[in-house]
């Protein structure tokens, strides 16, 4: 298979944040083959990769580093929050450096030439509030407003966190207070609902 080939193979098929796995099966070959067409297609300009065995396709129009967020902790799930999807939803001002997700797996830090992503535990309960959100042609699982504001009041009340408390940008919180209780109630941690009460 030509390299031109290839890059026609993930365009056709519209993959922006791939795997070795995805080329493989999109391209009919082994993993082994398609780890060599990918190596080819790295020198060529075509893809990077971020991580072992997960790449970016570098002709896909506006890539999104949130977009990688579901693929570095795989196959954990994970998703956008915390101050990143603060930042999007326009609860807070601030505009973050790297981008913030949580997972049921361990917390790690990636650098990669997508930026900087940080990822912090919650528990496995605890992974619910997301939906896909759509940003030009790119798409990621990012936190309600609610659930990311409640994913960091939890995380730093947690002794010892790296994470600080959010910063207020009005002078009221821009959340649906109904929805911020309801979901204060499924976390069932005392420090968080009293935190949420104070708030009111």
């Amino acid at each position: 298979m030509r390299t031109a080939d290839m890059a026609s193979l993930l365009e056709e098929h519209d993959q922006r944040v791939f795997t070795t796995g995805d080329f493989a099966i999109l391209s009919g070959t082994s993993v082994a083959l398609a780890s060599q067409h990918l190596r080819r297609m790295t020198a060529s300009g075509l893809v990077t990769r971020i991580k072992r065995a997960v790449w970016i396709n570098r002709l896909a129009r506006g890539i999104n580093p949130c977009e990688a967020v579901p693929y570095l902790r795989a196959p954990w799930p994970a998703y956008v929050s915390l101050h990143s999807a603060l930042s999007e939803h326009g609860v807070i001002e601030e505009i973050p450096q790297v981008t913030y997700a949580v997972t049921p797996a361990l917390p790690w830090r990636y650098r990669t030439p997508l930026g900087a992503f940080h990822y912090h535990h919650l528990p496995n309960r605890l992974i619910w509030g997301y939906s896909v959100r759509r940003s030009g042609s790119a798409s990621y699982p990012m936190a309600d407003p609610e659930k990311a504001f409640l994913d960091l009041v939890y995380l730093a009340l947690i002794p010892r966190s790296p994470l600080g408390f959010p910063r207020k940008r009005e002078k009221a919180w821009n959340l649906d207070t109904a929805k911020l209780m309801r979901y204060a109630g499924r976390f069932k941690y005392p420090p968080l609902l009293e935190y949420v009460r104070k708030m009111r």
